[in-house]
């Protein structure tokens, strides 16, 4: 039997009530990743490649920013354009003469094989402005609890690491910094409490001890690995 073409949206639970909510962890999560971009200003025109139920979309509303996003399931597209957001199936549909400012891919290339995500780069830098910057989010190869969130989505083609990434960004002229982990008080889905501060603390002093006794270095072993991505 074929599955339902809204059954991956059934299973992660995305209400079509609930687009482009962002909550208040959200809007904190967001805010950091954005402040490692290190971009002059802040983005005037986002792009967001796989916006899912779209709270990126709404936090970049909620700040006054133009958003436009790219989505492959059609039930998503069509409850983007219910909630008036520029919508499309492909990155090729948008010109490559009006330049985004921001253009992030949250949980997004662990979807498709390593041919399409360097496609996916070549597009996605053909329609970045001249300072621009690029977010990448994909469960963390380099960690083992990198593996609960890549084997937990039969979608998931492709594990990614942050040599391989930046194995993809280099012929393109593109170069990648990992920030690592958002600090206790920015960590999406948690609240700024004691308990938050020190999971962190010691989830960092695992990630130095592990890291010194194999590597000579601190290691991010957090499930998810962000990188920002910039020409070079």
């Amino acid at each position: 039997m074929e599955p339902k073409a809204d059954s991956y949206t059934d299973w992660k639970k995305w209400e079509a009530g609930q687009f482009g909510r962002c909550h208040r962890s959200d809007a904190r999560y967001f805010t950091w990743c954005i402040a490692q971009t290190g971009l002059p200003a802040f983005p005037s025109r986002v792009l967001e490649i796989g916006y899912g139920n779209g709270n990126f979309l709404g936090f970049c509303r909620s700040q006054g920013w133009h958003a436009v996003g790219i989505e492959s399931n059609e039930s998503l597209r069509d409850r983007a354009r219910a909630s008036e957001f520029q919508a499309h199936a492909d990155i090729e549909a948008l010109p490559e003469d009006e330049p985004f400012d921001l253009i992030a891919a949250f949980d997004v290339l662990e979807h498709m094989p390593v041919q399409q995500a360097e496609a996916l780069f070549a597009s996605m830098k053909s329609r970045l402005s001249a300072h621009g910057a690029i977010i990448i989010r994909v469960p963390n190869g380099d960690s083992p609890f990198g593996r609960i969130y890549q084997h937990g989505d039969r979608t998931h083609l492709e594990t990614y690491g942050s040599e391989k990434l930046r194995q993809l960004c280099l012929p393109l002229g593109l170069g990648i910094s990992q920030p690592g982990d958002a600090p206790w008080f920015a960590q999406q889905g948690h609240g700024r409490t004691p308990r938050s501060f020190f999971r962190a603390l010691l989830r960092r002093s695992i990630g130095w001890l592990i890291g010194f006794a194999y590597f000579g270095s601190r290691l991010d072993l957090s499930p998810n690995l962000l990188v920002v991505v910039k020409p070079i």
